[in-house]
């Protein structure tokens, strides 16, 4: 098994260090979960390391923000290690995800209502039942949090799991 998908043993939440880095702080925690495959790179060394990749216009309001073609970009560099897919609005495929979950957490890049643009979680579990629950890290407030699938998929997303 790639990781340890014992709750018990999951590294502590990340909180990202601003409203920019979600994409940075679900990767180190998403490193911190692969230890034992990868080597921990902290969300400010994630954001000094792609630093190409963000928008680094000061006088737009998406300063400091990554699109969905850079995260691309970062889950293929060597010390990632990322396969990824894109998926379009209204295609939540929870077997799918299930699959992917035995391999390694599954970084969700979607669109979020609550921060007004893209955002990144960690899933790193799904719930039984009819909602389709998941279970993620959300570097908003570094917490652990239960959310419906539908949060994910009102526009494409990107899912990445271990290669």
């Amino acid at each position: 098994m790639a990781w340890d998908r014992n709750s018990a043993h999951y590294p502590h939440a990340v909180a990202q260090i601003d409203s920019t880095a979600c994409w940075a702080a679900g990767l180190e925690w998403w490193l911190r979960c692969m230890r034992d495959s990868r080597s921990l790179i902290t969300q400010l060394n994630l954001l000094s390391k792609f630093v190409a990749f963000w928008n680094h216009d000061e006088d737009d309001p998406e300063y400091g923000t990554i699109t969905g073609e850079g995260l691309g970009h970062i889950m293929d560099d060597a010390s990632i290690q990322m396969d990824y897919v894109v998926r379009g609005a209204g295609s939540w495929d929870g077997s799918f995800i299930g699959q992917k979950l035995a391999l390694s957490p599954v970084l969700i890049g979607y669109n979020e209502v609550e921060v007004g643009g893209f955002h990144v979680n960690v899933i790193h579990s799904l719930n039984a039942g009819a909602a389709a629950d998941v279970n993620v890290m959300d570097p908003n407030g570094g917490r652990y949090r239960t959310r419906r699938h539908a949060n994910f998929n009102t526009s494409n997303y990107v899912l990445g799991w271990a290669k």
